[in-house]
Protein backbone atom coordinates (compact mmCIF):
# COMPACT_ATOMS: atom_id res chain seq x y z
CA UNK A 1 0.00 0.00 0.00
CA UNK A 2 1.55 3.43 -0.83
CA UNK A 3 0.85 6.32 0.97
CA UNK A 4 -0.34 9.91 -0.95
CA UNK A 5 1.82 11.84 0.96
CA UNK A 6 4.99 9.96 -0.61
CA UNK A 7 3.32 9.88 -3.70
CA UNK A 8 2.45 13.61 -4.15
CA UNK A 9 6.63 14.40 -3.24
CA UNK A 10 7.44 11.63 -5.99
CA UNK A 11 5.28 13.92 -8.15
CA UNK A 12 6.85 16.93 -7.29
CA UNK A 13 10.21 15.41 -8.08
CA UNK A 14 9.09 14.74 -11.33
CA UNK A 15 7.94 18.52 -11.72
CA UNK A 16 10.90 20.14 -10.07
CA UNK A 17 13.88 17.33 -10.84
CA UNK A 18 15.91 17.97 -7.92
CA UNK A 19 15.34 16.74 -4.05
CA UNK A 20 16.30 20.40 -3.00
CA UNK A 21 12.81 22.38 -5.32
CA UNK A 22 10.39 19.42 -4.01
CA UNK A 23 11.29 20.10 -0.77
CA UNK A 24 10.67 23.73 -1.40
CA UNK A 25 7.18 23.49 -3.02
CA UNK A 26 6.13 21.23 -0.63
CA UNK A 27 7.53 23.30 2.22
CA UNK A 28 9.58 21.03 3.50
CA UNK A 29 13.60 20.17 4.20
CA UNK A 30 15.71 17.99 1.39
CA UNK A 31 16.55 15.72 4.25
CA UNK A 32 12.78 14.69 4.77
CA UNK A 33 11.67 14.94 1.54
CA UNK A 34 14.75 12.14 1.00
CA UNK A 35 13.91 9.95 3.69
CA UNK A 36 10.16 9.69 2.41
CA UNK A 37 11.19 8.82 -0.97
CA UNK A 38 13.76 6.07 0.51
CA UNK A 39 10.37 4.68 2.28
CA UNK A 40 7.95 4.91 -1.03
CA UNK A 41 11.03 2.93 -2.84
CA UNK A 42 10.79 0.23 -0.53
CA UNK A 43 7.21 -0.33 -0.41
CA UNK A 44 7.43 -0.40 -4.32
CA UNK A 45 9.81 -3.17 -3.85
CA UNK A 46 11.60 -1.74 -7.24
CA UNK A 47 14.32 1.43 -8.26
CA UNK A 48 12.38 4.46 -8.58
CA UNK A 49 15.10 6.51 -9.36
CA UNK A 50 19.01 6.75 -10.55
CA UNK A 51 21.56 9.36 -9.23
CA UNK A 52 22.56 11.58 -12.21
CA UNK A 53 24.69 14.20 -10.22
CA UNK A 54 22.68 16.53 -7.74
CA UNK A 55 19.53 15.39 -9.96
CA UNK A 56 17.85 11.99 -9.80
CA UNK A 57 16.32 10.32 -12.79
CA UNK A 58 13.17 8.32 -12.47
CA UNK A 59 13.24 4.84 -13.57
CA UNK A 60 9.97 3.68 -15.55
CA UNK A 61 8.40 2.68 -12.39
CA UNK A 62 8.46 5.72 -10.93
CA UNK A 63 6.92 6.98 -14.23
CA UNK A 64 3.82 4.77 -13.41
CA UNK A 65 3.18 5.69 -10.18
CA UNK A 66 3.48 9.68 -10.92
CA UNK A 67 0.94 8.60 -13.71
CA UNK A 68 -1.69 7.07 -11.25
CA UNK A 69 -0.50 10.03 -8.95
CA UNK A 70 -2.55 12.31 -10.64
CA UNK A 71 -5.25 10.01 -10.91
CA UNK A 72 -5.55 9.43 -7.54
CA UNK A 73 -5.25 13.20 -6.10
CA UNK A 74 -7.66 13.92 -8.78
CA UNK A 75 -10.25 10.89 -7.46
CA UNK A 76 -9.64 12.86 -3.76
CA UNK A 77 -10.27 16.26 -4.93
CA UNK A 78 -13.53 15.02 -6.33
CA UNK A 79 -14.40 13.24 -3.05
CA UNK A 80 -14.21 16.26 -1.57
CA UNK A 81 -15.29 18.19 -3.66
CA UNK A 82 -18.63 15.61 -3.52
CA UNK A 83 -19.06 15.72 0.22
CA UNK A 84 -18.57 19.93 0.10
CA UNK A 85 -21.26 19.56 -2.01
CA UNK A 86 -23.93 17.64 0.39
CA UNK A 87 -24.12 20.66 2.40
CA UNK A 88 -26.56 23.41 2.33
CA UNK A 89 -25.14 26.22 0.84
CA UNK A 90 -21.98 28.30 -0.27
CA UNK A 91 -19.63 28.67 2.51
CA UNK A 92 -16.22 28.29 3.48
CA UNK A 93 -13.14 29.98 2.70
CA UNK A 94 -11.40 29.96 -1.02
CA UNK A 95 -7.96 30.68 -0.98
CA UNK A 96 -6.89 32.76 -4.98
CA UNK A 97 -3.94 33.78 -6.46
CA UNK A 98 -3.18 36.04 -9.12
CA UNK A 99 -0.62 38.23 -10.87
CA UNK A 100 -1.51 41.85 -10.55
CA UNK A 101 -3.21 43.26 -13.21
CA UNK A 102 -5.92 40.15 -12.41
CA UNK A 103 -6.09 40.57 -9.12
CA UNK A 104 -7.50 44.53 -10.19
CA UNK A 105 -9.40 43.78 -13.55
CA UNK A 106 -10.61 40.46 -12.38
CA UNK A 107 -10.01 39.46 -9.26
CA UNK A 108 -11.31 42.51 -7.15
CA UNK A 109 -15.06 42.50 -8.63
CA UNK A 110 -15.08 38.62 -8.63
CA UNK A 111 -14.41 38.85 -4.91
CA UNK A 112 -16.90 41.64 -4.73
CA UNK A 113 -19.54 39.49 -6.09
CA UNK A 114 -18.65 36.43 -4.05
CA UNK A 115 -19.43 39.03 -0.78
CA UNK A 116 -23.10 40.06 -2.47
CA UNK A 117 -24.10 36.38 -3.42
CA UNK A 118 -22.72 34.30 -1.23
CA UNK A 119 -21.62 36.30 2.63
CA UNK A 120 -20.66 33.09 4.49
CA UNK A 121 -18.03 32.39 1.47
CA UNK A 122 -14.71 33.92 2.30
CA UNK A 123 -12.05 34.75 -0.73
CA UNK A 124 -8.47 35.20 0.20
CA UNK A 125 -6.35 36.85 -2.12
CA UNK A 126 -2.46 36.79 -2.62
CA UNK A 127 -0.36 38.19 -5.61
CA UNK A 128 1.23 35.63 -7.28
CA UNK A 129 2.98 35.15 -10.73
CA UNK A 130 1.60 32.07 -12.72
CA UNK A 131 4.27 29.95 -11.99
CA UNK A 132 4.12 30.67 -8.05
CA UNK A 133 0.33 30.56 -8.00
CA UNK A 134 0.51 26.78 -9.97
CA UNK A 135 3.13 25.28 -7.48
CA UNK A 136 0.79 26.92 -4.44
CA UNK A 137 -2.43 25.00 -5.92
CA UNK A 138 -0.88 21.42 -6.52
CA UNK A 139 0.60 21.95 -3.00
CA UNK A 140 -3.30 22.81 -1.89
CA UNK A 141 -1.93 26.03 -0.37
CA UNK A 142 -4.40 27.96 -2.48
CA UNK A 143 -7.58 26.72 -4.44
CA UNK A 144 -7.80 28.68 -7.12
CA UNK A 145 -5.63 31.07 -9.90
CA UNK A 146 -5.32 33.60 -12.54
CA UNK A 147 -2.73 32.52 -14.46
CA UNK A 148 -1.36 33.40 -18.25
CA UNK A 149 0.25 32.53 -21.04
CA UNK A 150 1.78 33.75 -24.47
CA UNK A 151 1.81 32.04 -27.48
CA UNK A 152 5.56 32.45 -28.03
CA UNK A 153 6.44 30.76 -24.92
CA UNK A 154 5.92 26.98 -24.15
CA UNK A 155 2.73 26.11 -22.14
CA UNK A 156 2.70 26.16 -18.43
CA UNK A 157 2.71 22.70 -16.84
CA UNK A 158 -0.53 21.58 -16.33
CA UNK A 159 0.11 18.30 -14.83
CA UNK A 160 -2.94 17.59 -12.12
CA UNK A 161 -4.34 21.78 -13.02
CA UNK A 162 -7.66 22.66 -15.24
CA UNK A 163 -6.98 25.37 -17.10
CA UNK A 164 -10.14 27.22 -18.17
CA UNK A 165 -9.07 30.16 -20.33
CA UNK A 166 -11.10 33.76 -20.10
CA UNK A 167 -9.24 36.43 -22.12
CA UNK A 168 -7.23 36.13 -24.71
CA UNK A 169 -6.03 39.19 -25.47
CA UNK A 170 -3.18 41.19 -27.90
CA UNK A 171 0.48 41.98 -26.89
CA UNK A 172 0.53 45.89 -28.10
CA UNK A 173 3.29 47.92 -29.35
CA UNK A 174 3.20 50.93 -26.47
CA UNK A 175 4.99 54.11 -27.81
CA UNK A 176 5.37 57.40 -26.24
CA UNK A 177 2.57 59.85 -27.21
CA UNK A 178 4.42 62.42 -29.99
CA UNK A 179 6.10 59.25 -31.81
CA UNK A 180 6.76 59.19 -35.43
CA UNK A 181 5.09 55.75 -35.15
CA UNK A 182 2.28 56.99 -33.16
CA UNK A 183 0.55 59.45 -35.81
CA UNK A 184 -0.88 56.91 -37.69
CA UNK A 185 -3.35 54.24 -37.13
CA UNK A 186 -2.91 50.65 -37.83
CA UNK A 187 -0.10 48.10 -37.11
CA UNK A 188 3.90 48.95 -36.84
CA UNK A 189 6.83 46.90 -37.81
CA UNK A 190 9.04 45.88 -35.33
CA UNK A 191 11.68 46.05 -37.57
CA UNK A 192 11.32 49.99 -37.88
CA UNK A 193 12.31 49.80 -34.00
CA UNK A 194 15.49 48.22 -34.21
CA UNK A 195 17.09 52.00 -32.69
CA UNK A 196 15.29 52.92 -29.88
CA UNK A 197 15.66 52.17 -26.51
CA UNK A 198 13.56 49.60 -24.80
CA UNK A 199 11.37 49.34 -21.49
CA UNK A 200 11.21 45.74 -20.12
CA UNK A 201 9.74 44.28 -17.08
CA UNK A 202 12.04 42.94 -14.64
CA UNK A 203 9.91 40.43 -12.55
CA UNK A 204 7.41 39.21 -15.79
CA UNK A 205 10.41 37.29 -17.37
CA UNK A 206 7.95 35.26 -19.61
CA UNK A 207 7.04 39.16 -21.62
CA UNK A 208 10.59 40.25 -21.52
CA UNK A 209 11.75 36.81 -23.24
CA UNK A 210 8.31 37.86 -25.75
CA UNK A 211 10.01 40.88 -25.96
CA UNK A 212 13.28 39.76 -27.14
CA UNK A 213 11.71 36.66 -29.32
CA UNK A 214 9.71 39.29 -30.97
CA UNK A 215 12.43 41.53 -31.79
CA UNK A 216 14.89 38.94 -32.85
CA UNK A 217 12.76 37.61 -34.95
CA UNK A 218 12.62 40.90 -36.58
CA UNK A 219 15.96 40.86 -37.48
CA UNK A 220 17.51 42.39 -33.75
CA UNK A 221 18.62 42.33 -30.83
CA UNK A 222 16.68 45.32 -28.12
CA UNK A 223 18.63 47.73 -26.60
CA UNK A 224 17.05 47.24 -22.62
CA UNK A 225 17.79 50.79 -21.22
CA UNK A 226 15.41 50.61 -18.61
CA UNK A 227 13.83 47.92 -16.10
CA UNK A 228 11.21 47.66 -13.87
CA UNK A 229 9.11 45.57 -11.91
CA UNK A 230 6.15 48.15 -11.39
CA UNK A 231 4.30 48.25 -14.69
CA UNK A 232 3.22 51.85 -13.76
CA UNK A 233 7.33 52.55 -13.96
CA UNK A 234 7.37 51.00 -17.43
CA UNK A 235 4.66 52.68 -18.83
CA UNK A 236 5.77 56.36 -17.12
CA UNK A 237 9.05 55.80 -18.72
CA UNK A 238 7.52 54.93 -22.39
CA UNK A 239 4.89 58.31 -21.71
CA UNK A 240 7.63 60.24 -21.18
CA UNK A 241 9.15 59.73 -24.35
CA UNK A 242 12.39 57.48 -23.08
CA UNK A 243 11.83 53.93 -24.99
CA UNK A 244 9.19 51.69 -26.61
CA UNK A 245 7.69 48.72 -25.17
CA UNK A 246 5.35 45.73 -25.60
CA UNK A 247 2.75 44.99 -23.17
CA UNK A 248 -0.56 43.50 -22.65
CA UNK A 249 -3.87 45.37 -23.08
CA UNK A 250 -4.98 44.56 -19.78
CA UNK A 251 -2.02 45.94 -17.91
CA UNK A 252 -2.48 49.79 -20.01
CA UNK A 253 -6.40 49.60 -19.31
CA UNK A 254 -5.64 48.82 -15.52
CA UNK A 255 -3.31 51.75 -15.30
CA UNK A 256 -4.52 53.83 -17.46
CA UNK A 257 -1.70 55.23 -19.18
CA UNK A 258 -1.09 57.85 -21.75
CA UNK A 259 0.76 55.78 -24.14
CA UNK A 260 0.04 55.52 -27.65
CA UNK A 261 -1.32 51.15 -28.26
CA UNK A 262 -0.44 49.94 -31.73
CA UNK A 263 -0.55 46.06 -32.74
CA UNK A 264 2.86 43.87 -33.95
CA UNK A 265 2.76 44.36 -38.21
CA UNK A 266 4.72 41.47 -38.51
CA UNK A 267 4.08 38.82 -35.68
CA UNK A 268 1.01 38.03 -33.89
CA UNK A 269 1.25 37.83 -30.03
CA UNK A 270 -1.28 37.24 -27.35
CA UNK A 271 -1.72 36.69 -24.14
CA UNK A 272 -4.01 33.78 -22.87
CA UNK A 273 -5.45 34.52 -19.10
CA UNK A 274 -6.81 31.70 -17.79
CA UNK A 275 -8.82 30.22 -14.53
CA UNK A 276 -7.01 27.33 -12.70
CA UNK A 277 -7.79 24.81 -10.04
CA UNK A 278 -6.86 21.54 -9.22
CA UNK A 279 -8.20 18.46 -10.87
CA UNK A 280 -11.53 17.60 -9.91
CA UNK A 281 -11.90 20.05 -7.58
CA UNK A 282 -14.67 21.77 -9.88
CA UNK A 283 -17.36 20.57 -8.12
CA UNK A 284 -16.50 21.85 -4.68
CA UNK A 285 -19.40 24.75 -4.44
CA UNK A 286 -17.15 27.22 -2.75
CA UNK A 287 -14.77 26.53 -5.61
CA UNK A 288 -17.40 26.97 -8.24
CA UNK A 289 -18.72 29.88 -6.94
CA UNK A 290 -15.26 31.87 -7.47
CA UNK A 291 -14.81 30.54 -10.83
CA UNK A 292 -18.05 31.45 -11.96
CA UNK A 293 -18.13 35.06 -10.41
CA UNK A 294 -14.18 35.64 -12.18
CA UNK A 295 -15.48 34.01 -15.18
CA UNK A 296 -18.61 37.06 -15.07
CA UNK A 297 -15.99 39.80 -13.93
CA UNK A 298 -13.73 38.67 -17.02
CA UNK A 299 -16.13 38.66 -19.27
CA UNK A 300 -17.29 42.55 -18.27
CA UNK A 301 -13.37 43.77 -18.16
Amino acid sequence: MFEVRRLRLLRELAAHGTIAAAAEACALTPSAVSQQLALLEREARTTLFIRDGRRLLLTEAAHVLVAHTEIILAQMERARAEVSALEQGVRGTVRLGAFPSAAGAIAAPAIAACQAYHPDLNVELGEQEPEQSLVELRARRIDVALVYEYNLLPRLPHAGIELRPVIREPVLLALPPRHPHAADEGARPLAALRDEHWVAPRRDDSLRTVLERACEAAGFNPRFDFTSDDYSVVLALVQAGLGVSLVPRLVVEQLAADVTLRPVEDLKITRTVSIAIRAGSGGDPAINALVLALRRAARQD
